[in-house]
């Protein structure tokens, strides 16, 4: 058996996931991990697409009047047009592009294009991708990318799941007799994902730390088996 990590109280076993790359340090924390968020790179994305594309589209209102002149070639048009519908991309990026998590799913969107979620008590399947986590309802599939955002509430809504039901995790099915273990390392890496990123948090609210190292231990009593995990 894999034994259940403990944390707080100079007990915790560092076991997050993730480089402490760039990216990583500059994600936006929240003060309590149990808070639903919003997530969005509007910050980078519409000053840098904002600011290309108003001067692109000078430059290709120069470049068309030119090109009627004779003095430039069409090809010198067509290059700086294709730039300035990259910049603005880049512009509707930020302020389209959202990502969110509450306490009953968490969702990615690209308004007003596309719209995906995954509800928590409806996964069938935990898989590990580059950087990033997998939540799948079926073949719908929510990315969570940890080195982007803090979704401490994701980690917290899948320890409260693996307490009362079975479900695949990567490629371990809920029948496998391998799975308890799995379940339990996964356990003891979310916890340590959420206590490291929110360390102050929890050493301030021991009721809260009372409550996390509670999820990461194995449940009380026998989990029923999801159908399937595909």
């Amino acid at each position: 058996m894999v034994d259940p990590k403990v944390f707080g109280y100079g007990a915790s076993v560092s076991l997050a996931s993730g480089s402490q790359g760039l990216q990583r340090r500059l994600r936006k924390m929240s003060e309590d991990p149990w808070e639903s968020r919003v997530f969005s790179q509007a910050f980078v994305w519409v000053p840098l697409g904002g600011v290309s594309s108003f001067l692109l589209a000078l430059c290709v209102i120069a470049l068309v009047d030119a090109y009627f002149e004779g003095t430039k070639p069409l090809s010198d048009v067509v290059g700086c047009s294709l730039m300035f519908a990259l910049s603005f991309f880049f512009l509707l990026y930020g302020l389209c592009r959202r990502w969110g998590v509450d306490r009953e799913k968490v969702w990615t969107g690209f308004w007003p294009f596309f719209y995906r979620e995954v509800r928590f008590d409806e996964i069938t399947r935990f898989n590990i991708g580059v950087y990033r986590y997998k939540l799948y309802v079926g073949k719908r599939l929510v990315n969570i990318d940890y080195n982007r955002f803090d979704y401490a509430l994701v980690y917290i809504r899948l320890l409260e799941e693996l307490q009362y039901r079975k479900f695949q995790l990567e490629k371990v099915m809920p029948d496998d007799p391998a799975w308890e273990d799995k379940a339990q390392r996964r356990r003891n890496v979310l916890g340590a994902d959420v206590y490291d990123d929110h360390q102050d948090f929890f050493d301030s609210h021991p009721d809260a730390l009372a409550r996390l190292n509670e999820l990461v231990q194995p449940p009380k009593t026998s989990l029923p088996q999801f159908e399937n995990g595909n």
